[in-house]
């Protein structure tokens, strides 16, 4: 229903607007003053679009380094197989294709998941390694939270909350690496 990330500094927004109740202007997400977050916002008619304006916009950016959080297991696969589902070619429109190990790797860019970081230098306990945990632990303030049962309510009750959930997590994850 929406994809959210950053580039050099600058957020990205795209909406489903099957999904997604009314168009999200542009805004900003800054949790803290040292992590701004401006975002654009691309609202779409349907999936499909939205998928066509993520594929066109990194073909046109190209970005060498790709950051995720659980990226390898949950955004990549995800985005694939929705691509798939609708007839659109993922490892032609970004050249990213699943390997042995099932990470995602590209032969013109890098892919660095958050996620295998935190598990294998953070020191924090298991139960503290997700998104959240680890932005609050090392970034030092309290995201925004959704329960994922609301998430298809919210979209046409609370579509501005929604949207500022979706960022948040890309905030979070673009600071991370930072």
């Amino acid at each position: 229903m929406m994809i959210s990330y950053m580039i050099d500094g600058q957020g990205f927004l795209i909406t489903n607007r099957q999904v997604v109740s009314q168009d999200i202007d542009d805004f900003e997400y800054t949790p803290k003053p040292e992590y701004e977050g401006p975002f654009t916002i691309f609202n779409e008619a349907d999936e499909t679009a939205l998928l066509q304006r993520f594929f066109a916009h990194i073909r046109t950016v190209r970005p060498t380094v790709f950051v995720t959080y659980n990226g390898d297991f949950f955004d990549w696969p995800f985005v694939e197989a929705r691509a798939t589902t609708l007839g659109l070619d993922f490892k032609g429109q970004l050249g990213f294709a699943k390997d042995a190990n099932g990470e995602y790797k590209s032969s013109s860019s890098i892919h660095m998941d958050c996620f295998a970081w935190v598990k294998r230098d953070s020191y924090l306990p298991q139960g503290s390694q997700g998104l959240k945990a680890v932005t609050t632990a090392k970034l030092g303030y309290n995201p925004i939270e959704v329960d994922p049962e609301d998430m298809t309510r919210f979209a046409s009750e609370q579509p501005q909350m929604l949207a500022q959930y979706s960022v948040s997590d890309a905030v979070a994850t673009y600071y991370l690496y930072m």
